[in-house]
């Protein structure tokens, strides 16, 4: 069996995938806090294949495979002010945490939040905001409008009320996996550290835009649809030159 036709159906599959990546990129561009899924691709023969997302589609693999591997881009997004009092932009490392239904925590990037009828601070889901000790953050009903210090420090009408967590991880690529408006931890023994002052700043009144940018994924559509192409046509080649090689034999006997 040529081995092209097996470089050929690999890249196909990949192409395909990667084609799936960029369109959920595209859709969640306008998300605040949204981190991009980058894609790379790894040789069976030959190792990693350390290029850029748009690069290595310019550059043959002979003698190889192409795997796809994909991986969250926590690079920090815009941060883009709102003047709302409700949003909290998170500059520099760690992430907010939500609490769900059972209990559990979803990191997120996305600082804005609302007051539930109970006066607790929640997310658009309703999902409650975690403070420093791991409990959601009780506002006084009615009691005036919050102010959010660069270190969380909550206040209302001047009296401190709480703080906004902020928690780090030793490396997020290998403690977090992406789930559907956040991360969570892969295992249950990974668990963050409380991030210090030092590492963050909290900026209300402001949201971090998506790390997507439209433009550079569009691009990266066109590539992918022209890479996928031209492997469709070298397996149509291939699979004709079998039928004609098939059809010679047969006229010899």
């Amino acid at each position: 069996m040529n081995l092209s036709l097996f470089e050929n159906a690999s890249a196909l599959r990949g192409l395909e995938q990667y084609q799936n990546i960029i369109a959920n990129n595209i859709a969640a561009s306008h998300v605040a806090g949204f981190k991009k899924v980058a894609v790379s691709f790894e040789a069976v023969e030959g190792g990693e294949i350390a290029r850029s997302t748009h690069d290595r589609l310019r550059n043959e693999m002979p003698g190889s495979f192409p795997v796809m591997k994909n991986q969250v881009d926590y690079h920090e997004g815009e941060m883009r002010e709102t003047h709302n009092p409700m949003d909290m932009a998170l500059r520099g490392e760690g992430f907010f945490a939500l609490l769900n239904s059972n209990g559990d925590a979803v990191y997120t990037r996305d600082g804005q939040f609302y007051v539930n009828s109970d006066g607790v601070m929640v997310n658009s889901m309703g999902h409650e905001f975690s403070d420093i000790g791991g409990s959601n953050i009780q506002t006084v009903p009615g009691g005036g409008d919050l102010s959010i210090d660069k270190e969380g420090l909550i206040y209302q009408s001047g009296q401190n009320i709480g703080q906004i967590g902020v928690f780090v991880f030793e490396d997020p690529l290998m403690d977090l996996q992406k789930v559907g408006g956040g991360f969570v931890a892969k295992e249950v023994g990974v668990t963050p550290e409380t991030a210090t002052p030092e590492q963050f700043t909290i900026m209300q009144g402001y949201i971090e835009s998506s790390n997507v940018s439209p433009i550079e994924e569009m691009i990266g559509l066109i590539e992918v649809s022209r890479a996928h192409e031209a492997n469709q046509k070298m397996i149509q080649t291939f699979d004709q030159n079998i039928g004609k090689a098939i059809g010679t034999l047969g006229q010899t006997h």
